[in-house]
């Protein structure tokens, strides 16, 4: 997919996006009541007023965040105190305020919660590696991180991020980075992992996604076959052993351990969004009246490996105990649903 370059999305992509936001919000009242009226004819639990508010929610949002990241770009001295600590911490404070209200209305919408349990603080940086399984839990994980664990996270995401403009705009001025995963650009990827890791303070959470997609069978089968084409027969035959998770790519997952060698390594698992794969399937069931189950763990230093093919079976490792959990809550709430 072409992202515009960033001069032609602030120039054009930003500001038209801005008005088509700030109509959708003036119009919300009509939109409202062709909504309810459309949904005296739709089967379902008042599906059409359901994403009309999601929808009109986020344009709210959008608009007030850029508005927001506007006036924090004047205060900053039109830009040339943004990079201080004061205008890095107020960047983060309103985006943790952004992510939680959008979170919030896509949680409503949907009849979606989220349980995240409560572990013991972790003192210091951390590296957090999480499974990925769709284009929202960039920002969810942000948001868990921001407002449930007082942390401020550096993302390593895909480019499509850029699309969303008060978002785009946020992670170039923190230390984020958009990158399209591409095994021609790894050098690219790996130099943007380092970037982001570097210099990570005691609040600081670097945030990566090892499997640089989400999963699908065919994705899996593909990746297994990459592996065994380049004579990775090891880990092509952990990759068989996951069923729910692609091979993760260890490349950049040791890069940032290499950058911050003295960061606890977190790794997330979750499970609850696998299904919600496209409009249709997401209009199809909603409310899906479901609890987004969410658990992770942390390695202190001392106990990652040393050396790249240790450090890549123990990744390995890792990622078959989230397979694991995954399997085990993903099942039992199956059968909760049936009982």
């Amino acid at each position: 997919m072409w992202i515009p370059p960033i001069v032609v999305r602030r120039v054009f992509l930003d500001p038209l996006v801005f008005v088509i936001a700030l109509v959708v919000v003036i119009l919300s009242p009509f939109f409202f009541a062709v909504a309810f009226v459309g949904d005296l004819f739709v089967p379902g639990q008042w599906k059409m007023l359901r994403l009309t508010k999601l929808v009109v929610t986020f344009m709210f949002y959008e608009v007030l965040g850029l508005i927001t990241a506007f006036n924090l770009w004047i205060i900053a001295g039109f830009g040339r105190r943004i990079h201080t600590p004061k205008f890095q911490k107020a960047h983060y404070g309103v985006l943790g305020w952004w992510i939680t209200a959008v979170s919030r209305a896509v949680q409503s919408a949907l009849g979606l919660t989220i349980d995240v349990p409560e572990n013991p603080p972790i003192d210091g940086p951390i590296i957090v590696f999480s499974r990925h399984a769709g284009p929202g839990d960039s920002i969810f994980l942000a948001g868990t991180l921001l407002h449930d664990f007082d942390r401020y996270p550096r993302i390593v995401g895909k480019k499509e991020l850029e699309f969303a403009p008060f978002f785009d705009i946020m992670g170039h001025r923190l230390p984020m980075r958009f990158i399209r995963p591409h095994p021609r650009r790894r050098e690219l990827a790996v130099e943007a992992v380092h970037d982001a890791a570097s210099g990570m303070g005691p609040k600081d959470a670097f945030v990566l996604f090892p499997e640089g997609g989400n999963f699908t069978p065919k994705r899996r089968t593909r990746a297994i076959e990459s592996l065994d084409r380049h004579g990775m027969t090891d880990r092509a035959e952990a990759a068989r052993g996951l069923k729910n998770l692609l091979p993760p790519h260890p490349t950049g997952a040791l890069a940032a351990i290499e950058e911050a060698p003295d960061a606890d390594v977190v790794f997330v698992a979750h499970t609850g969004t696998e299904d919600l794969t496209s409009m249709g399937v997401i209009w199809a069931g909603m409310p899906f009246d479901r609890t987004i189950k969410a658990n992770y763990w942390h390695v202190e230093p001392v106990d990652v490996p040393d050396g790249v093919d240790a450090q890549t079976t123990w990744l390995y490792e890792q990622w078959a105990l989230i397979d694991t959990w995954i399997s085990e809550n993903r099942d039992s709430a199956s059968r909760e649903g049936t009982a």
